[in-house]
Parts: C-alpha cells; structure tokens; sequence
C-alpha cells in the first residue's frame, strides 16, 4: 500500500516538473490585451468578441455554440464548480486558476460533500491535481486543446473550444477578476444578515418571525462557540472550524412610508453595515422594492413571507421564493376553469383596490384571454366590505348558474367570507385565494371555524389541510424548548426554514464568502433542509428561484366527514 501511495506522488511530481519545464522552454506566445467585460460575456453568455456564438466539441462529438456552450453551465457563476453528471467540476474562480494547485484541506472536504455522490465523484476529488498556476498561453491549450499546464488530459465532459487569440486573452482577463474581492458583510468574526419589515404588517406575525429569528441565531452562536473552544472539532468535521466558519448577527431593516421611499432606506442599511444576505422578511404590498434593491446590490435574498414577490423573471437573479404567490394562484385558477367540466360561459372578477386585488385580477385576465377567449370576462373594482356585499347581493338575486363570480382582496380581511355568507349566491361558483379562508382554519385538521359555501373553489398552493409532515413536529419542539410560544405558526415555520437553508448552504462555503456561489449552495440544499410541511415539496434547478410551482383547488366538503375536497390535484400552470 506504501509502495503505491509512493508511486503515485512520484508521478504527480515527475508531470508538475514536467510541465514547469515545457512551460520555461517553449517561446511565450504573444495574445491581446484583454477585456474583461468582453469576457465575462463570453463566460456567461457564449458570445465572443465579434458578437457571434463561441462554438465548443463536446464528448462523442458533440457540438454545443453560444447560450448551451457557457462557462457558466458547469462552472457556474461564482466560477466554484460543482458537479455535473456524477463528475467533478473543479473550480476556475481567480483564486484557484492563477495560483499552483494546492492539497487545501477546507476545499477538499467542500468539494467531497457537496451533495450526494455517486463513487465517480469521490475518486475524482481525491485524485491527485499537482499543476503550475495558468497563464494566458496554458489557459489557451486548456480551452483549445483539454490539456492543464502539467499536460493532463482533462475529462470529456469538458469541451474543446474554437476559440481564437483575442477570445482567450478576454476569458483570461475576466477569470482573473472572478469570486477575487470578498463580497460585503462579512469580517473575520461575523457573518451579517438582515431581514425586512415595514409599517403596516401584523404586528403578532411580525413578531413571531423576529423572535424565531433571534432564537435561532442565539442557538446557531452557541453550538458554534462550542465547536470552536474545542480543537478536537477539526479533526471530528474534516476541517478547520475556526477559519472556515463565522458567528452570525442579525439586523432587523424597518421601512417605513411610501414604497417609492424605500430603496433610499434599503441603500442607507447597507452603508451602516453591509449584510452578506437577507433572510424572511415581510412587508405591507408588493415585495417588488426590496426584490430590485437586492438584484440591483447582488445580495441574495431568501424566502421573503409575500404573497406579491418579483415579476418573475426568466431565470436567476438573488431572490428565492416559495411560491409566485398571488400570481401563481391566478394562473392555477385559469388553468382549473380551462379544464373544468361544467365551464361557467362568464366570469365576473371582484377585486379591490389594493395591489392584492389589482395584481391577480389582471392576471387572470390575462390568462383568461390566452386560454379561453370565448369566456367573457368582466372586472369590476370596490372600495369597501359594504360595496362589495352590494355587489354580491346583486349576483345573489340573479343567482345565474353559467356565470363564474372571482374574488381578491386583501389577505388580513373577513369581508369577502362574510359578505358571501349573507350574499345569497348558491348556484354561482364562487372562486377565491387561499388567503380567504387560510387564518380560520385550525393547525391540525383543517377544520373552519364558520360554515363555507358549498359552490366554493378555493385555490390552494399549500400542502392538503390533512397533510402530515414529521419535520414540522420537530421544528415545534424546537421553539417550544426555546421558550417560543406558537401563535403564528406559518410564519414561524417558514422562517425556521429560512435560516435552516442559511446554515446548510453557508456550512459548504468555508472560507469562500462570496455572494453567488451561496445562491448556488442555496439552490442545492432546499430539498435536503428540514422540510416545515407548509407546502408539499421544494425544488429547484440552476438558476431557478421559486421552490414550490404549483398548488390544487380544494372545495368544501359537503358531507362533514373532511374539512375538504381536491377539486383539482397538484396543478403546475
């Protein structure tokens, strides 16, 4: 076994003396000054400098050009790697790329659990890597040729590229700039996070989140005081804990005034004391504000408690959802009415004049015209409970079965049940959002606290109300023993999670604290954190950003025997 082991360091040091010896020998190539702008470009887009497609031969022949034949499809943004396939993607960011390689105990271990691997993986980590740090001219060979610097061959699964002089020397210039300045908020002691509330939320919920917050960070300090005090840590874990780990402190950014004043807010947080990320958070409207701050600063931005994030984008960005929220809700609904089998051939949309209201109501508009445009659809806005009972008093005494009645208000009001319950409607169906009726149910068995209309169709994005979830006995022991009391459950949940995916995501950084390589540990460990039950499932791909896709439409069940019926299973519009 010696023997071997020797034999295999001798070979890694004959090809490192190897290559050092071609590299000094061989007349250095002459390439361009290079444009890192023009690279990162390239490296995240597949464009070269004349603007046209990079085009790249993969393994069995393979061609890939521009958007599929990215750097960033392997490497990723932050230029960490990962893996891909059950191969090792090994990291290109400055730090690693213009320096020799180096046994780093802290990456070997990150590199070894960043996920569940299949044996492939693991031999590829512990292999051997001994090489000279890259320059311009190897960097070429390597693109080109799929040769490092002491001449190892590299996978297949890496392409070879046709890259000329100027696109290397761009893609040199621009690696030398990647995850190479240590991103804002954190310091040899403290990691900064912050979390979001305005004027206007619930008190008690906002409360609740604050408190589950501050608890979990006095817990997370403590275990982690713990593992430092004891050098033994670093043998039990693999690596050093007291340079690969940092305390956390919490700041709580309050907003008050108009929305339109809010950036300026956010932006003044941010010089006091930067923050490395944000965490839950809840606001009065639309979280589109703080969404933009957070793309706009590059600071990634977890698991806000909205029901109106971020017009979704196409794909990345620093804000993770849960869900689309009321948009999502609006989309489930246009997809239930396309499908439904008794189809209403009107629907008449009730909404007030906040954006809960005006947001979904356009939606479905919207959705409605695409998807059914021989429905006719008319929107009528209220200011008040006392209009919008008018309103269904004179739906009530029509009481015409071909015509769908929508609803949407905001989300901390009685009126919209009330004003049903006494509206005399009863052959209408009657179509409103979770929120309505989700505050009158009991945590356990989904039970209503006041009777429901039997033509009710209530769009759900949550778990089933008798859905059981083991983690969110857990997550209750936990606050209960931390002298928590649970009066709003939801919220304490849910922001519980969000600091879980905080500590697994930042535990794989080590010394690395840079912003976009957490948002790609963020996209790994959503589905391996423990799970609160308040939706079915997470998950997430590359650069996607919102955990749950999809939701059911439940009505009331008639017959006593459940809270519920599935009108329509899991539907992902």
């Amino acid at each position: 076994m010696f023997k071997y082991c020797a034999h295999i360091q001798i070979k890694c040091l004959t090809a490192l003396f190897a290559g050092l010896l071609l590299q000094f020998s061989l007349p250095v190539q002459a390439f361009p000054q290079g444009d890192a702008a023009k690279g990162k470009k390239l490296y995240e887009q597949g464009v070269g400098h004349n603007g046209e497609p990079v085009y790249a031969v993969g393994q069995n022949g393979l061609t890939f050009q521009g958007e599929d034949a990215t750097c960033l499809r392997c490497h990723r943004r932050s230029g960490f790697g990962g893996s891909e396939g059950g191969y090792y993607v090994p990291p290109i960011a400055a730090g690693f790329v213009y320096r020799p390689s180096r046994r780093d105990r802290n990456d070997r271990f990150r590199a070894a659990f960043l996920e569940a691997q299949n044996i492939q993986h693991w031999v590829r980590v512990r292999m051997p890597r001994a090489r000279p740090a890259y320059t311009t001219a190897t960097l070429a060979e390597a693109l080109r040729e799929g040769r490092n610097p002491s001449g190892t061959e590299f996978d297949q699964l890496m392409p070879r590229y046709r890259l000329d002089d100027r696109d290397v020397a761009n893609l040199a210039a621009y690696l030398a700039t990647l995850s190479k300045a240590a991103s804002p908020g954190v310091d040899d002691h403290f990691l900064h996070i912050a979390t979001v509330v305005s004027h206007g939320v619930e008190p008690g919920a906002r409360d609740s989140m604050l408190a589950s917050m501050q608890a979990y960070v006095k817990w997370y300090n403590e275990r982690l005081y713990s593992d430092i005090a004891h050098e033994s840590s670093a043998r039990a874990y693999g690596m050093d804990v007291r340079s690969s780990t940092r305390l956390w402190k919490l700041h709580v950014w309050e907003l008050d005034g108009r929305q339109e004043k809010w950036r300026d807010q956010l932006a003044l947080y941010q010089r006091q004391q930067p923050v490395f990320a944000v965490v839950n958070g809840m606001v009065n409207g639309s979280w589109a504000p703080v969404a933009d701050f957070c793309d706009e600063m590059e600071l990634p931005c977890l698991f806000p408690l909205t029901e109106l994030p971020q017009r979704e984008r196409e794909s990345g960005g620093y804000n993770f959802y849960y869900t689309r929220g009321l948009e999502l809700e609006a989309d489930i609904l246009g997809v239930y009415l396309k499908n439904m089998r008794n189809r209403p051939e009107r629907v008449i949309q009730l909404h007030d004049t906040s954006r809960y209201g005006v947001e979904p109501a356009s939606r479905l508009a919207g959705q409605l015209a695409a998807r059914l445009p021989e429905i006719r659809i008319r929107t009528i806005a209220f200011d008040t409970p006392q209009e919008l009972e008018m309103l269904l008093r004179g739906l009530g005494e029509r009481n015409e079965p071909d015509v769908g009645i929508v609803i949407w208000g905001e989300p901390d009001s009685d009126s919209i049940l009330k004003a049903l319950l006494h509206s005399g409607v009863k052959d209408s169906p009657v179509f409103v959002p979770a929120h309505v009726i989700r505050k009158r149910m009991t945590r356990n068995n989904g039970d209503l606290l006041s009777p429901l209309l039997g033509n009710l169709h209530i769009t759900w994005p949550f778990s089933l109300p008798q859905a059981y979830q083991a983690d969110a006995f857990r997550v209750r022991g936990w606050m209960r023993s931390r002298g928590l009391p649970i009066n709003h459950e939801q919220v304490q949940l849910l922001s519980h999670y969000g600091m879980n995916v905080l500590r697994d995501s930042t535990r794989h950084l080590f010394e690395h604290y840079y912003r976009d390589y957490l948002v790609e540990r963020i996209e790994h460990e959503v589905e391996s954190s423990q799970h609160p039950g308040i939706y079915p499932s997470f998950s997430l791909g590359p650069e996607q950003r919102v955990m749950s896709k999809g939701g059911y439409v439940l009505t009331p069940d008639a017959t006593g025997e459940n809270a519920f019926n599935v009108a329509a299973d899991w539907i992902v519009p």
